[in-house]
């Protein structure tokens, strides 16, 4: 998404150059109506704090939901490595 000005010119001047096809202008920048000369350019609407924290609420709500699922399943999986380990020791202690 680019930024675009609207800027406004004035025709000073126009000569015939045999160099260059078509005409050359000479240009004087004019000041825009209401201000700045950037009238035309809306301001970006900024967020208050109470909308920036419910957005960050949320967005901390998905993460500590994923990271929930993500550690239960690094415990389902760390129990499976000790039973299975648990296991084959059993088994070599047995056939000693």
């Amino acid at each position: 998404m680019s930024k675009s000005k609207l800027l406004k010119y004035e025709v000073i001047n126009t000569k015939k150059d045999k160099k260059l096809i078509g005409e050359v202008f000479d240009f004087k920048k004019v000041k825009g109506i209401g201000g700045n000369g950037n009238s035309n350019v809306l301001a970006k609407k900024q967020k208050s704090t109470r909308d920036l924290l419910v957005e960050f609420m949320d967005e901390q709500r998905k993460f500590n939901g994923q990271q929930l699922g993500f550690n239960t399943r690094m415990e389902k999986e760390v129990s499976n490595l000790r039973n299975d380990l648990n296991r084959i020791v059993k088994l070599n202690n047995l056939k000693k």
